[in-house]
């Protein structure tokens, strides 16, 4: 990977032999990265991520896969368009609060292979991010080639590890 540009990593032959109901995620918070693991808990692929921004982080804990969306658009992050141009009136309504501006509707930002973690809103989706910086409301922003490879390998109920500290020596590709 690059060292500036966020990237991923796989291991083919590994990945090929991943089965969705057998894998689990890993994401440390601090290498601001995720791990696809196998059921030996071997690494089958790494990918730069980005989390919360201080004052809406990334939670810590264990979750399970809740939902999975391939097409999936924010209802609190997005934008005010024209009902029938789609011209963009107000281009970030970061809060989706209140009514909206006179002939305009709400268009969510688009969150592709999309899994929720929490029901307040916390999930993996592709997301756009400088490498090794934090700059989501608390979800896990992906790489984008490695986030449909993520989803492929994962169902409802995937477990899903999200840490604080280093996982690059135990992990790292």
């Amino acid at each position: 990977m690059p060292a500036d540009k966020p990237g991923y990593l796989v291991d083919r032959s590994k990945y090929r032999g991943a089965s969705p109901e057998e894998t689990s995620i890993k994401i440390s918070l601090w290498d601001q990265k995720a791990w696809l693991l196998n059921e030996e808990g071997e690494s089958v692929l790494e990918a730069d991520v980005a989390t919360g921004v201080p004052g809406k982080e990334t939670p810590e804990g264990i979750f399970t896969i809740q939902e999975r969306l391939e097409s999936k658009r924010s209802n609190r992050y997005g934008r005010y368009v024209k009902e029938e141009s789609r011209e963009i009136v107000v281009e970030k309504s970061w809060l989706h609060e209140g009514d909206p501006p006179e002939g305009t509707v709400y268009e969510g930002i688009s969150m592709p292979y999309w899994m929720r973690l929490t029901w307040s809103g916390v999930g993996m989706h592709i997301g756009k991010f400088n490498k090794r910086t934090r700059s989501s409301f608390g979800c896990i922003r992906v790489f984008e080639k490695a986030q449909p490879l993520i989803f492929e390998k994962t169902q409802m109920g995937t477990e899903v590890e999200i840490v604080s500290g280093s996982l690059i020596t135990r992990y790292g590709l």
